[in-house]
């Protein structure tokens, strides 16, 4: 059963505050906090986050590069657009040295594209089945009005898990740890975190937004009371110290985290309430259901709250269960 939040809570303005300061201290961080347009291409930018991690901003979603003396490992490959840029910046910085893993932390094209690059080479691929499933499988997505093909074998994940299991699975590369963990269906069914304890450095993929609403691709199997719940996870690995890489734009402290559950608790609840009253997206809009996080979370409040409602009939949320 999932979390129910009885209180109808607004941002506060503390909060807005102290989100608005992680927007700072990630555009201080050489990134850019405006939003973009949902797999749209711009070049990589390189910021070193920590010491060993580097985030590549631009490929249509983040990608980090984790580099030792030993070999390195990637989370997520952006757009095949971006592709040779990204085996250039990657080549360049491990100098001969083996890329040992890529991370797929979902399967859209922004975050896997460049795939087929990497697993021609023999690299390892590691993401949730339901990743794999996704990209090895025609399937449409009716809020997007897109049909995907199935990918190149080239570009399908290797190493796949099923677990939900909230314990993370852990490998060594270069002598770093690596820690990665089911987030069960947020912004897909296949959502993982990549997570490197010994440089605090916390990829949460598509679970994490800045600058805009959450995606929340019920198509595939996100919903927000998943997002929710993958939020709470989230929080529950990060501390005051940890730098959390969003789908796109600068890196975010542990309050981005707490200003997102607090709008997504609030919007599910009342979304929820609506729809049992029989009320419209349209209806819902008009009634201003988000107003108060519109300035924060950016103006694609329509998509965001269309999916929310798609999410609750795809997921058959409404029965009390909430």
């Amino acid at each position: 059963m999932l979390p129910r939040d009885s209180n109808n809570r607004s941002m506060t303005r503390r909060a807005c505050l102290r989100s608005s300061l992680e927007l700072a201290i990630g555009t201080a961080l050489g990134a850019s906090a405006a939003p973009r347009v949902f797999g749209q291409s711009v070049s990589l930018a390189a910021t070193e986050l920590r010491p060993g991690i580097l985030q590549l901003a631009g490929g249509g979603g983040n990608i980090v590069l984790l580099h030792t003396p030993d070999g390195g490992a990637l989370v997520d490959s952006g757009l095949a657009a971006d592709e040779a840029d990204l085996l250039g910046a990657v080549s360049a910085k491990l100098s001969g040295r083996p890329l040992s893993a890529l991370f797929n932390t979902h399967w859209h094209l922004d975050h896997t594209g460049a795939n087929a690059a990497f697993g021609e080479k023999g690299t390892r691929i590691v993401a949730h089945e339901n990743t794999r499933l996704w990209m090895s499988t025609e399937h449409y997505v009716d809020w997007q009005d897109r049909t995907y093909e199935p990918r190149p074998a080239a570009a399908l994940p290797t190493d796949t898990f099923y677990s939900s299991d909230p314990q993370p699975i852990r490998m060594e590369i270069g002598g770093q740890a690596i820690e990665y963990a089911y987030l069960r269906e947020a912004h897909t069914d296949g959502d993982i975190y990549v997570f490197f304890p010994d440089r605090n450095v916390l990829v949460a993929g598509g679970a994490v937004s800045v600058g805009a609403y959450p995606v929340l691709d019920f198509a595939t199997g996100g919903w927000i009371g998943g997002l929710e719940n993958a939020t709470r996870a989230l929080l529950d690995v990060a501390d005051s110290d940890t730098l959390i890489v969003p789908a796109s734009g600068p890196a975010q402290r542990r309050s981005h985290l707490l200003s997102q559950l607090e709008m997504i608790s609030a919007v599910r609840e009342r979304v929820a309430n609506m729809m049992r009253q029989g009320k419209s997206v349209e209806e819902m809009l008009e009634a201003g259901v988000t107003s108060e996080f519109d300035e924060f979370w950016g103006d694609n409040r329509e998509r965001f709250v269309s999916n929310v409602y798609g999410g609750f009939w795809w997921q058959g949320r409404l029965d009390g269960s909430l």
